[in-house]
């Protein structure tokens, strides 16, 4: 049984920080004495509401510096310009109020991984050796948001598409039956320890940065990132099994799909369903099935 919490509230970084406090006994056994790392989402470096919010991240150090005493990284590889977006959405205030180390993941090191997207493509990707490193505690702090074409961006795509050297990610882009099961390929070697998922207001239409706000006011986390991306998934009203990174992840048994097997803890579950208005161009992105 994974668990999932589920914190519904006004303030988000207060419902952050409970959203782990709930989860708090399976984040020591599973963060023991390795390094946490924070990846948020930074697709664009301009517009918040497509990107991480920084009070998410204070609400995520709040809770770590109760259980970790050393220095904390926050890194990102932007497809565009990181060090812009730590500028623009107050990330520079954090290494004065937190014992944080701010990282441009496009500056390097990396490691290069081979991908199959299925009828014979494979790519060889640079990827972060930090994302890599086992001795790092992946925290994967995502935005809750529909996306262009594999309908659905949470804490699994924040985490393998952000793994990526900026110059690699467009490469990723070959069709859409191949950008999922490269997705999945990446996700199941850039796993996150931990999975928070901010839905104090998430994004519908055309995400995953032209869509518009949907003011929910919850919170995610999990250490089962399969498992909270299919319970922001329920919450947005979209099966998992439509969409197809989700579905290859759960084919691989990399995390809990079934909603049946997820204690839901915190606020109910069907108290917090909001369809989201999909991508308008959702029709083609079902046509990873037909592969």
């Amino acid at each position: 049984m994974s668990r999932v919490s589920l914190i519904k509230g006004s303030d988000r970084r207060v419902m952050t920080r409970r959203s782990l406090e709930l989860i708090a006994d399976d984040i020591k056994q599973t963060l023991t004495s390795k390094q946490p790392v924070i990846k948020p989402n930074f697709v664009s470096t301009t517009k918040q509401l497509a990107s991480s919010h920084v009070d998410q991240i204070r609400g995520i150090l709040d809770f770590l510096i109760s259980v970790y005493k050393e220095t904390i990284i926050i890194s990102e590889a932007s497809c565009y310009d990181t060090k812009e977006a730590f500028r623009n959405f107050g990330y520079l205030d954090l290494p004065r109020e937190y014992p944080v180390k701010l990282l441009d993941l496009n500056d390097g090191p990396f490691e290069n991984i081979t991908v199959s997207g299925g009828n014979g493509k494979t790519l060889n990707l640079s990827v972060s050796s930090l994302l890599l490193d086992n001795t790092k505690y992946i925290i994967s702090a995502a935005k809750m948001k529909t996306h262009d074409t594999v309908m659905v961006s949470l804490s699994i795509k924040n985490l393998a598409m952000g793994s990526i050297f900026r110059n690699d990610k467009k490469t990723v882009h070959q069709g859409i039956s191949e950008i999922n099961m490269f997705i999945a390929d990446i996700a199941e070697q850039v796993w996150p320890d931990l999975a928070v998922i901010d839905g104090s207001e998430g994004m519908e239409g055309d995400g995953p940065s032209g869509g518009q706000a949907v003011p929910l006011g919850i919170a995610i986390a999990s250490t089962d990132a399969l498992a909270a991306d299919r319970v922001g998934c329920e919450i947005m009203g979209v099966d998992l099994h439509d969409v197809g990174y989700l579905h290859y992840c759960a084919d691989r048994h990399l995390g809990e799909d079934n909603l049946g097997r997820i204690e839901v803890q915190g606020e109910r579950l069907s108290k917090c369903i909001r369809p989201f208005r999909p991508h308008s161009a959702i029709a083609e992105q079902y046509a990873w099935k037909r592969a």
